[in-house]
């Protein structure tokens, strides 16, 4: 097995300065607070869709979930298969009822649903949890980067946090959203390439099946990662995925249509992912059946199986394309958090509690500094994290876990049912996070008994104090008015700048240039690792093909008609 050499840190160097760029390139779109934190409800469906599903995973897919993948086999597929139903969900519930909710952040939702007590409660506990699980993703990073280059896991941290913060704090949510597409168009042709050459490698999918272990091709009722594991686990994310940095998205497009096809997209996106990205690690199950005779030093070497399949069967170049990659994935779900905790404070605590008349400019300072201190806390925490060499699947979902199970349910009720009292999120919350950090901390419960003692004693929490609900408040009225109105984009968005065609065009052409570029590589190759990398480069190119025919065939939107005819008159 081979580890990266200079090639390899040409690409991620490349890599790395064009993320810089794109947050340069985007800044220019943030005039005000309004489009730092949700692009002025002009980001494109499809740009906000990919960016959703990227930040719906991250390297922990790459490090945690593949370790599972190895150990566990077919069953990890059921989770990831869980993640497509929870944005389902979100298709047919909550994406139009986010975007007609016309907020700037979650918890803003929540001071006019609830009150302003249950704001600030949600605000600082969830920007806390939520910077240790922005941490441990970072820290799963580190584990992947210095497995493949063996850099030290330390400076491996800094440098991604880093990169993370500069693109985030100087482009805001477009920063995010457009870094998002971009990693997308190289994380998503990568993982095809490794699929189809460890398939090959194990004799095609006939091989494959025949030669995986019995016990990694069958899922049982109960046990880890069991039916019941699974179940548990749909139930968790279906909170996660439908609040928080994924709510963001649902609100920063134009509509409620493109809101729905938001949700649909990640569903789908899931669906392929599920078998795209697990079945390279448990291909390494028959190939290598024991780790610990490649990396004797790692002590979860398990999590390391996805960098063993890319450094077994792929030739240099797109080894570095593959960190890079692993830097995709893990920008796309930190980059969210930070722009989301970046939001809360803000807006939910720094415009609520101590300058209620601040001026956009001023909100939009802050927020610039607010991401910088949350990016900061997060990468020094994933150092800690990366020192004491915990298990990155255990600590994920130790913090997934708490923040979705306590925060979820209150929020996501609220939001369909209106006979409750403003106390009733309060209430609830307060019940998840107490059995929350009791169960992870004290009692040590699994999935399947946190989502059971959970759940339950959240919801009747909620439904009993349905029973002293005293009618409606003044903000709650105002919630549900809109919840009821659908979104005219023509009246509504007429002042925000349609950056569409641009942002499109700007896509375009700098996949074509990244598919152009590993073309290079060509000449580094020989045999059948130039069949690989033509067939990378082909495909990133054919999707630059493809988005310049959709930005080539777009319909101007009606805001713009009616700002190109006012103009003229």
């Amino acid at each position: 097995m081979q580890t990266a050499n200079y090639i390899d840190y040409i690409v991620i160097a490349s890599y790395c300065v064009l993320m810089v760029l794109v947050g340069l390139y985007v800044a220019r779109f943030n005039r005000s607070a309004a489009e730092y934190f949700r692009g002025g409800n002009r980001i494109p469906w499809l740009v906000a869709g990919l960016s959703s599903f990227m930040a719906g995973f991250s390297a922990w897919t790459f490090t945690g979930a593949a370790g599972v993948a190895y150990r566990a086999g077919i069953a990890v597929i059921g989770l990831y298969l869980g993640n497509a139903l929870s944005f389902l969900l979100g298709y047919f519930l909550f994406a139009t009822r986010w975007r007609r909710s016309r907020i700037s952040t979650v918890m803003e939702y929540l001071s006019a649903r609830f009150n302003e007590t249950t704001r600030q409660t949600f605000s600082w506990t969830t920007v806390i949890v939520q910077l240790f699980m922005s941490a441990s993703v970072l820290y799963g990073l580190s584990l992947f980067v210095s497995s493949a280059c063996g850099l030290p896991v330390l400076w491996t941290v800094i440098g991604a946090g880093a990169i993370i913060m500069f693109y985030c704090v100087i482009g805001g949510l477009w920063a995010v959203v457009v870094t998002d597409f971009l990693q997308a168009s190289i994380l998503m042709p990568f993982c095809l390439v490794l699929l189809i050459t460890s398939l090959m490698r194990v004799g095609g999918i006939g091989g494959f099946v025949h030669s995986l272990p019995p016990e990694m091709k069958t899922v049982h009722v109960s046990g880890e990662f069991g039916w019941m594991y699974i179940l548990s686990w749909t139930v968790m994310v279906s909170f996660g995925y439908n609040t928080n940095a994924m709510a963001q998205r649902y609100f920063s497009v134009d509509n409620e249509q493109s809101a729905r096809k938001v949700s649909l997209l990640c569903a789908g996106l899931f669906v392929v992912g599920a078998f795209l990205w697990f079945i390279p690690p448990m291909a390494m199950r028959i190939i290598y059946p024991d780790l610990h005779t490649v990396w004797p030093a790692l002590t979860n070497v398990s999590e390391s199986a996805y960098a063993v399949a890319s450094l077994t069967l792929l030739p240099h170049g797109l080894i570095g394309i593959m960190i890079a990659a692993m830097f995709s994935s893990t920008m796309a779900n930190v980059g969210a958090n930070f722009n989301v905790k970046s939001a809360i404070l803000t807006k939910d605590i720094y415009q609520t509690l101590l300058r209620k008349n601040a001026s956009d400019r001023e909100l939009l300072i802050v927020g610039w500094v607010t991401t910088f201190l949350v990016g900061t806390f997060a990468v020094t925490v994933a150092a800690i994290m990366a020192s004491t060499g915990q298990s990155v699947f255990s600590v994920m979902m130790t913090f997934n876990a708490l923040i979705s199970l306590a925060y979820g349910p209150p929020a996501l009720l609220g939001l369909v049912i209106r006979r409750a009292p403003a106390w009733s999120g309060l209430a609830s919350f307060a019940v998840g996070i107490i059995l929350g950090i009791l169960g992870s901390f004290v009692y040590h419960w699994t999935l399947i008994q946190q989502v059971g003692i959970i759940i339950p004693s959240s919801f009747g929490i909620f439904f009993l104090s349905m029973l002293f609900d005293r009618g409606d408040t003044p903000g709650r009225a105002e919630l549900f008015q809109k919840l009821n109105t659908p979104v005219d984009v023509e009246r509504e968005l007429k002042d925000s700048p349609d950056y569409t065609a641009e942002v499109f065009r700007f896509l375009s052409r700098t996949i074509a240039v990244i598919g152009g570029c590993s073309l290079l590589l060509l000449f580094t190759a020989s045999g059948h690792d130039r069949t690989t990398i033509f067939w990378f480069a082909a495909i990133t190119i054919g999707l630059s093909v493809l988005l310049g025919a959709i930005h080539g065939q777009g319909v101007p939107k009606p805001a713009s008609i009616a700002a190109k005819v006012e103009s003229a008159g």
